[in-house]
């Protein structure tokens, strides 16, 4: 089609168009065919085949030809000048995936999404809390509409604290806790992603309250803590494919940040409310000193009791009596430090059950959180006294193993994941069958915490990959 010879008995000049012609034609089909591979296994096309990649692709192949083509002619010169400029556009290419992939390119979701958890900590009041929640999601997502929820259950209603619609914060509003889509989200406990309206079922179209004709994308996190669902987080964009999965199971992350970091500032506030409480009674008994201050007394240690329990509760999960991810996240920033002071090894685990959602679906939610705890005993018996084990997610639980290289670290988890995988599920039920990936990671002695923790995560989900119940 280009004007090229066939066969070619020897490449001349003149066969450099037809050959470059092909191979860009060639190498097109084979990212074409890249894209539709990563379309259909469920990844993020636009972040894996970028613009400069399809670039440096296409830019590459008729070099390679155009290099042949010079060496066939026999003019040594010209073709050790092209082999030297080639080797420049290399050393560029790979200088500026340097500068692109170094600490202060722009940063990844995950980094973001833990800067994000950093954030969140601590936060005392829900007012501001719910401030620095909106400001997060911006940083992490694109949206026209935005909702935060909350929800009250003395009144049974649904508390939407921001409602926010291209930039303009709108007036807030409460409705019945089960009605429309919020309500029927919140009572589900359960993710929502909607990619396009127009192909949303019919039912669900009706409890959003849209039209036929209506197009835009849609992503719904309802924020679950201990079991119990505090709010609901939405985002809208009138763009349909606006959210994919991957957008999904970021603000699945996001939510259990924030679902967290609710739950404390609620504590929080209710312990500065009976603090409060306690002060006016003790204004109100100033006429009858020696009551007052009995009572007063009383009242303090009951106060300082609450606060030990509240103390513990933001430390530990309530469901399995390990530590929870503030726990594991203040303890690991710790452990580092000493590590980094006496030289000492530090390794980390993050494992994750297989197929846990079959268990819930199948035997129901009260047979998967037996066996959450009774996996946490197993796992509890054989760490040391130094070792931490937390659940940081809902089937995720993470190891800190102070001490421990990676190969020590290797082998104590394989104690770990036989011993979860051996144990007599059957009794617990008969259908019931329980194993475990886990992903390991040994500090280097510079890594920041983030670093680790995605290094740890990656290799868990090598070990899905590679078939699950085992060790990566």
């Amino acid at each position: 089609a280009c004007g090229g010879r066939y066969p070619l008995d020897g490449l001349l000049a003149t066969d450099a168009w037809p050959l470059v012609a092909m191979a860009l034609t060639a190498q097109t089909v084979n990212i074409v065919l890249m894209m539709l591979f990563f379309h259909f296994d469920g990844r993020d096309v636009r972040r894996i085949v970028t613009p400069s990649y399809a670039l440096s692709d296409l830019i590459f192949v008729p070099a390679g030809v155009l290099a042949a083509v010079l060496f066939n002619i026999g003019n040594l010169a010209v073709f050790g000048l092209f082999a030297g400029l080639m080797l420049l556009f290399v050393l560029s290419f790979n200088s500026i995936g340097t500068q692109r992939g170094s600490p202060g390119a722009e940063s990844g979701p995950l980094t973001r999404l833990f800067e994000a958890g950093r954030a969140l900590q601590g936060a005392r009041r829900v007012e501001p809390l719910v401030e620095r929640i909106v400001a997060e999601i911006r940083t992490l997502f694109r949206f026209e509409e935005l909702h935060l929820a909350l929800v009250d259950r003395e009144r049974r209603l649904l508390d939407i604290r921001v409602h926010e619609r291209n930039g303009e914060r709108l007036t807030t509003s409460t409705q019945p806790i089960d009605a429309g889509l919020f309500g029927w989200l919140v009572s589900r406990a359960e993710p929502l992603l909607v990619g396009d309206w127009r192909d949303a079922a019919p039912a669900l179209a009706q409890r959003a309250g849209t039209s036929e004709s209506a197009t835009g994308s849609l992503l719904a996190v309802p924020l679950v803590n201990d079991g119990i669902v505090l709010g609901l987080l939405c985002v809208q964009h009138a763009q349909p494919r606006t959210y994919e999965r991957a957008d999904l199971n970021l603000m699945r992350q996001l939510g259990d940040h924030v679902a967290g970091a609710l739950a404390s500032a609620r504590a929080f506030e209710d312990l500065e409310n009976y603090r409060r409480d306690l002060e006016a009674r003790v204004v109100e008994r100033t006429t009858e000193l020696e009551k007052a201050s009995t009572e007063k007394e009383r009242l303090i240690a009951m106060l300082r009791e609450r606060g030990q329990v509240l103390e513990r509760e933001s430390q530990e999960d309530a469901l399995t009596g390990v530590a929870n991810r503030r726990a594991f996240m203040q303890r690991l920033t710790s452990e580092i430090e000493v590590a980094l002071a006496v030289g000492q090894p530090l390794s980390i685990a993050i494992a994750d059950f297989d197929h846990f959602k079959i268990v819930n679906d199948t035997l129901g939610h009260p047979v998967g959180d037996l066996a959450l705890r009774q996996s946490a005993t197993i796992m509890r018996r054989h760490c040391r006294h130094s070792d931490l084990l937390a659940r940081i997610g809902g089937e995720e639980f993470a190891l800190i193993l102070p001490g421990m290289t990676r190969d020590d670290a290797t082998g104590f988890c394989e104690t770990l994941r036989a011993a979860v995988a051996s144990h007599e599920w059957q009794e617990m039920h008969p259908q019931l069958s329980i194993t475990i990936s886990i992903g390991l990671a040994q500090w280097d002695g510079s890594a920041e915490l983030a670093e680790l923790l995605h290094a740890a995560d990656t290799q868990l989900y090598r070990a899905k990959r590679a078939g699950r119940n085992q060790v990566a």
